[in-house]
């Protein structure tokens, strides 16, 4: 599992949403081992992103593939990477 962090100005938060739904989810939901992803907005101004697979090794590349993604489709909204825990999940409920 990956979780990302990230800081988005209030102004940007609804075209960064729209960018990352409609055109990284669908790339990502394409890499080897996906599991499952998710986006919450903890506050006006930060963005927190989940990214499951099911191996270590294809979630690293996916957490490397993300990184390059926010710089190249992004940038131009001002988005910060502010940080990102990575591990293998120990304990899991529900589907």
């Amino acid at each position: 599992m990956t979780i990302r962090h990230y800081r988005v100005p209030p102004s940007k938060m609804e075209e960064v949403v729209r960018r990352v739904d409609e055109v990284w989810l669908d790339r990502l939901s394409k890499l080897e081992g996906f599991e499952s992803y998710f986006v919450t907005q903890p506050d006006d101004s930060h963005l927190t992103s989940v990214s499951v697979f099911i191996e270590e090794e294809a979630g690293r590349k996916a957490a490397e593939a993300s990184a390059e993604w926010v710089g190249s489709h992004l940038s131009d909204l001002d988005v910060e990477f502010l940080e990102m825990w990575q591990g293998p999940v120990v304990v899991h409920g529900g589907e």
